[in-house]
């Protein structure tokens, strides 16, 4: 039996090689194919994305892409597993944050922005998320999840942040019992079910 081991470390934002962006679009691409049931977005869509598009959705500091990747070599300097030829990626989940929504707010859907504005201000929301169907029951999409979460918490401790933005949102479909199983599990709790999604929310203490 092969043995992997596996990391979940974030894209950096800057630089970006276009390796990350080919690899980012490839993962996603697969995940719409592999399972689009899971996804309101369509393969057919995602295809006619321009390279300036699919760089657009990684280079930029206002959301954060996690990446799961496999690989049998020491991945003690996670800071260069994305760069291993070697290693394969193998899921994600992205992070958007509350200036991310509030640059597009007029754009996203009604019921986005009800749900990403719970507590009286925008959230951070967890879109994306996906493991490869040979890579899962391993806890990588717990890893992600907890990772992406980890990630929210540093943040809004930080100074900059004016407020303690301290809501995780996401929307599953409720067919998805994997996943809302996982999400109830690390604490996310149902706030509404809108068919065929159940929004689920998290506090960050």
């Amino acid at each position: 039996m092969v043995e992997y081991t596996y990391s979940v470390v974030p894209i950096p934002f800057s630089p970006l090689p276009q390796s990350h962006v080919d690899k980012h679009a490839s993962l996603r691409l697969l995940a719409l194919e592999t399972n689009p049931e899971c996804f309101s977005s369509t393969l057919e869509d995602e295809r006619r994305l321009s390279p300036e598009q699919w760089r657009g959705r990684i280079d930029t500091e206002d959301r954060v892409t996690f990446i799961a990747a496999s690989s049998f070599a020491d991945t003690s300097d996670s800071s260069t597993l994305l760069d291993d030829d070697t290693a394969k990626w193998v899921g994600l989940v992205t992070v958007l944050t509350p200036e991310f929504l509030q640059e597009r707010w007029v754009d996203l859907p009604r019921k986005f922005r009800k749900f990403a504005m719970r507590s009286g201000k925008p959230a951070h929301v967890l879109v994306s998320m996906w493991v490869h169907p040979e890579h899962r029951h391993k806890g990588l999409g717990r890893l992600l999840i907890s990772q992406a979460v980890d990630w929210v918490k540093n943040r809004v401790e930080k100074s900059g942040v004016e407020d303690k933005r301290g809501d995780v949102v996401l929307e599953v479909f409720k067919q998805n019992t994997g996943a809302v199983m996982l999400y109830r599990a690390m604490g996310f709790e149902d706030i509404e079910e809108v068919s065929p999604s159940i929004w689920m929310g998290r506090k960050i203490a």
